[in-house]
């Protein structure tokens, strides 16, 4: 039998969680059963290489030249119709309006969804573009329980339609050993405790001022403290400027974007995600991927992955108190901070392998995932 032809639609393969998962799907689809491509709306971005070495094609929508491609879904049906795709799998909200109208239009076989977690409620539009394009898909995937019932909730989206597909990290990545104290002298910060850790984007959803105020509240116990924060974003500069007014500027280091998050978690005694919102954070993951402890907030679908107290900490959102609290809790217990290390790296193991995941992907490509 000639394979499946699928096809990921996204805006772009910039560095960033959703793209990770779509990139992690490509690399771990079976090859035999399935031929992927993908289909960038806005830009191809950096992991779009990658890809094109592994033999996958990476398509971009022709672009309009100036103002809104009200029509652009024409250019998907296009596309979908020359590449005789038959399951379109769609990324959040553009992706999905899109690659659904262009899906119908090009009459390929099965149309799945993911909406990888946002805040709610969302724009009145988008809310009803996506209760109308869910009548047309045949499932929707959820990172996380709490994505689904926010749609249920807000989107008036049938139950029936959604399922639950937790986000999975590729662990090839993982199997490599990486001596911490090696990466920490290539960083320049040998010497430093206890380094804490973030990989994200820079946007005020991710919270990362409130970790600035609680290593402003730690450094006192702790004259050494390091946080680095990898990634970029608009909030850099602001960010920048906080550590400044706080003082903190020698107890920060902004490392940009980097390919190496794998590596650096070895170097990191402790990560913290300090979100105010997320759906299944990918970066997380690969924290208990590493097998490196955690400190986050109890938003979105990181409850179910962080039980507190068990593998890692959670606090409420927006407290630097409550923050600065558990980060000073699991620096000041070596067995709570293994056990968490261990536990982690198991559930991870279990759950939330990029293999598992692509698994059930494959099962909702060909139907046979109700």
């Amino acid at each position: 039998m000639k394979p499946v032809r699928v096809m990921q639609i996204t805006h772009d393969l910039a560095i960033g969680g959703l793209q990770q998962v779509v990139v992690s799907i490509c690399r771990n689809i079976d090859r035999y059963r399935f031929s992927v491509s993908i289909l960038c709306l806005r830009a191809k971005g950096e992991l779009a290489s990658e890809l094109e070495r592994m033999g996958i094609p990476v398509f971009l929508l022709p672009q309009k030249r100036y103002g809104t491609d009200y029509f652009s879904f024409l250019k998907v049906a296009e596309i979908l119709r020359r590449e005789r795709t038959e399951v379109i799998h769609t990324h959040n909200k553009q992706p999905f309006i899109d690659g659904t109208l262009g899906g119908m239009i090009a009459r390929s076989r099965t149309i799945v969804h993911t909406d990888h977690g946002r805040t709610f409620p969302d724009k009145r539009r988008y809310l009803f573009a996506e209760w109308v394009m869910s009548h047309f898909v045949y499932k929707i995937a959820v990172v996380s329980d709490k994505t689904g019932e926010d749609l249920i909730r807000y989107e008036k989206i049938r139950r029936q339609k959604i399922v639950t597909v937790p986000n999975g990290v590729d662990q090839r990545l993982f199997e490599e050993w990486t001596e911490p104290e090696t990466k920490k002298r290539e960083l320049g910060i040998s010497g430093r405790y206890p380094i804490l850790g973030i990989g994200a984007r820079l946007v005020e959803v991710k919270g990362i001022e409130y970790l600035l105020g609680a290593v402003s509240k730690l450094r006192e116990r702790y004259p050494l403290i390091l946080l680095v924060i990898a990634g970029t974003g608009p909030w850099e500069g602001r960010l920048k400027a906080v550590a400044r007014e706080l003082g903190i500027d020698d107890h920060v280091a902004f490392l940009g974007v980097r390919r190496d998050m794998h590596e650096l978690l070895r170097a990191f005694d402790l990560y913290v995600l300090p979100s105010l919102s997320e759906g299944m954070p990918l970066a997380l993951l690969e924290a208990m991927a590493a097998g490196c402890p955690v400190v986050a907030t109890k938003v979105g679908g990181v409850p179910d992955v962080i039980a507190d107290g068990y593998n890692g900490m959670l606090v409420e959102p927006r407290d630097k108190d409550a923050l600065a609290k558990a980060i000073l809790g699991v620096m000041e217990n070596d067995e709570k901070r293994n056990r968490f290390r261990e536990r982690g790296r198991l559930l991870y193991e279990q759950r939330y392998s990029a293999t598992a995941m692509t698994k059930r992907y494959e099962r909702l490509y060909l139907r046979e995932d109700g």
